[in-house]
This record gives structure tokens, C-alpha cells and sequence, in this order.
């Protein structure tokens, strides 16, 4: 899908990128593994980009959230392809996924320049990690 970094913050295990499981399940995406990085801040993780994007819903069934607002990420992304090429500035995109159970954090997101909503079934707008990830990098 056109990504080649991946950063990961604090997992909850630090062997994760080595583990025979994940390696076995990333399908011809070994080089990516190889090449991960693990930080143990978000703010060290996205140093280096210009461009930081949350992603989540606009409500949450299990927590009271901050009203925010978000943007399709096909939307987002073609206005920042357009602004990139009028102002020739190179795009170093950051993405950022919260974990699996409760998303990301109210800190986490503050630190964003965009968050991006998938469009779901507004009585269920959950997703699981792994089609989040894919639809966002499908769009990018």
C-alpha cells in the first residue's frame, strides 16, 4: 500500500516485532518489520514529520470523549496532495492508531494536525485496527 515505516509506541510487548506469529502474518511485509522502529513517546515517534494524523470515530460507545472534529481521510489527503504540490513541499505523514480496545487518547490526539473518521454506520462506527489500517492506507 506504499508504506515503508512503521513506528511503534510503547507496546505492551517489546519483543512484538520479532515474535514468529506477527512475522508469519505480514505477509511479504517483512522488510517493514525489519526496518521498525519502537519509540517510547508519540512525540519522539513523529519528530521527524510534518504531518500527524489521528485517527478514530467521532463518538466512542465505551468513554465520554471530546467533541472534535474529523475529516474523511480521502478528503484530507487530497487537499494535502494539492497543498503540497502548490507550496512544493514534501509530505511526511505520520499516522497514528490507537490500540485495538479503547483508541486513541484524548493527550494523543491534541498532538495532531488532523483526525481522521472513517465513514461507518453512525449507530456502530467501530472498526478493528487492522481494517482501519488498511482503508486509511488505501486512501493515502
Amino acid at each position: 500500500m506504499g508504506f515503508t515505516d512503521l513506528a511503534l509506541v510503547s507496546p505492551h510487548d517489546p519483543k512484538v516485532l520479532h515474535r514468529h506469529k506477527v512475522i508469519q502474518r505480514s505477509s511479504g511485509a517483512k522488510d517493514i518489520l525489519k526496518n521498525a522502529k519502537v519509540f517510547s513517546s508519540l512525540e519522539e515517534a513523529v519528530d521527524d514529520r510534518n504531518v500527524v494524523c489521528g485517527t478514530g470515530m467521532p463518538f466512542d460507545m465505551y468513554q465520554k470523549r471530546t467533541e472534535r472534529k474529523y475529516v474523511e481521510p480521502r478528503v484530507f489527503f487530497d487537499k494535502l496532495v494539492q497543498n503540497s504540490e502548490r507550496e512544493e513541499q514534501e509530505i511526511r505523514l505520520a499516522l497514528i492508531f490507537g490500540s485495538e480496545q479503547t483508541g486513541m487518547e484524548e493527550s494523543d490526539m491534541d498532538k495532531c494536525n488532523a483526525l481522521l473518521g472513517i465513514p461507518t454506520n453512525p449507530t456502530f462506527g467501530s472498526l478493528n485496527l487492522a481494517a482501519a489500517v488498511q482503508l486509511v492506507s488505501y486512501d493515502w
